[in-house]
């Protein structure tokens, strides 16, 4: 364990869906605590722009996280780093659609779970079987307070966050024993591109959800990526299997 246990010195860290919004102002926050970065999204240049912009030695991967082959090319990119593959971030998600339940046709509900909770669940096995053999490690899965709640009109995302805790649990059980920790984070409104598009889409939803916010604001994408990186931290040594709700209080005011 580091002097300082909250730096990540000579370790790296897999971060999917890592181009923008949450997953950016992770690498930007594991960064500056020393970590190196294998970041993970489709879009090549958005991720070559952060790269640049971060201290640390970082590696790319443009692909799909619900294809088993992108997962093998981010362990490779790890390999190059040279240092101990210890934290994956499962950041990667999408919510594209804004309709009741009752009216989602099934591609839908596929499309959704398919990059929510699949690719997660492909990146984990993959990076958490490494994990297994190096001793330790650290999994933070993104879930959301979709996950906890019965927020109307994305049945999809709702349920696909609510499946990642569960599969939070169970993996901080199985892999417990090995020394790797998985966790979620459970994010509020989170002023990120993926949400910005759907208030903007719905005025009235905007302003009902800053209604219920104790803090009277939506977050900004910092704010849920500090979070995160401290449970990659040594100073987080006896917290797995939890969901930390990063939601201004918006829950607790019902």
């Amino acid at each position: 364990m580091s002097e300082n246990p909250y730096l990540l010195d000579n370790r790296t860290i897999i971060v999917t869906g890592a181009s923008r919004g949450i997953g950016a102002a992770v690498a930007r926050a594991a960064s500056r605590q020393g970590a190196n970065l294998v970041l993970v999204a489709r879009t090549k240049a958005a991720l070559e722009a952060l790269a640049a912009d971060l201290p640390t030695q970082v590696r790319i991967v443009d692909g799909d996280v619900a294809d088993t082959a992108t997962a093998e090319r981010a362990l490779d990119a790890a390999e190059e780093l040279g240092t101990r593959v210890w934290g994956l971030v499962n950041n990667a998600g999408i919510n594209p659609y804004y309709h009741p339940a009752m009216d989602t046709p099934l591609h839908e509900w596929e499309d959704v779970l398919r990059v929510n909770l699949l690719g997660a669940a492909i990146f984990a096995r993959a990076v958490g079987r490494v994990m297994v053999g190096e001793g330790g490690g650290r999994i933070v899965n993104l879930g959301s307070i979709a996950g906890l709640t019965g927020l109307p009109n994305i049945g999809p995302y709702n349920a696909s966050k609510a499946a990642l805790d569960a599969l939070t649990r169970t993996l901080a059980v199985e892999l417990g024993p090995y020394g790797v920790l998985v966790n979620s984070v459970a994010p509020g409104t989170i002023r990120s591109e993926m949400v910005e598009g759907l208030l903007d889409a719905n005025p009235a939803l905007a302003q009902r959800l800053v209604a219920k916010a104790p803090l009277g604001r939506v977050g900004e994408c910092h704010e849920a990526a500090e979070p995160i990186v401290f449970l990659m931290t040594d100073a987080a040594s006896f917290i797995t299997g939890q969901v930390l709700v990063v939601d201004g209080g918006r829950l607790a005011a019902g």
